[in-house]
């Protein structure tokens, strides 16, 4: 579940940069994306649609930790970077660093509006991260609240989502198999 966010561009340099850089992405030319980037950020070292999308294209490619310092610099210039926040979100998610995860995912939801489809999956990303977090290191009775009201929300605008069948079931099951307020931690596979 992977969504790209895009912005109205004034330069027609930027453009031009952009688009090859997205093209090659979206074409799945990583490397040629990620050089393209590099040279649009060679050219305008400022241009912080180019660093996000420069995060993107390292995430896609694996390169997590590289992606991540891309994205950090840029909410440094922009902490409200909502692209940075969501592919931020997205590699934390990919490498297993759910707790990241999460806080981004939640810092996106402030952004977002309920009719896209990003705010949707933003649920979907942290419902999952808690629910990878459940069979780990365990979640609080809070957060186990957190995780069910993002599913539940999930599947209020997606009820008809391949995995809504599965989310359903998954809610219900841990609903039921939920220990009482007074467990301090919680894990369940």
């Amino acid at each position: 579940m992977l969504l790209f966010l895009t912005t109205a561009l004034p330069a027609f340099s930027q453009e031009d940069y952009l688009e090859r850089g997205n093209s090659f992405l979206n074409s799945g030319k990583l490397e040629e994306a990620e050089q393209t980037l590099r040279d649009g950020i060679k050219s305008e070292p400022d241009n912080l649609i180019y660093q996000c999308q420069l995060g993107l294209t390292l995430v896609q490619q694996k390169k997590y930790t590289k992606a991540e310092e891309v994205l950090d610099k840029v909410l440094k210039n922009d902490s409200e970077n909502v692209a940075a926040i969501w592919y931020s979100g997205i590699g934390n998610f990919q490498v297993g660093q759910d707790r990241q995860a999460i806080a981004r995912f939640e810092e996106a939801l402030t952004f977002l509006d309920e009719t896209r489809g990003q705010y949707y999956s933003a649920n979907w990303y942290i419902g999952k991260s808690y629910s990878n977090l459940l069979k780990t290191e365990g979640l609080t009775y809070e957060e186990t609240d957190r995780m069910f009201e993002c599913f539940e929300e999930y599947l209020r605008l997606q009820p008809n989502a391949k995995d809504a069948v599965e989310v359903r079931e998954y809610v219900e099951r841990k609903k039921t198999r939920r220990p009482p307020n007074n467990v301090k931690n919680w894990v369940d596979l």
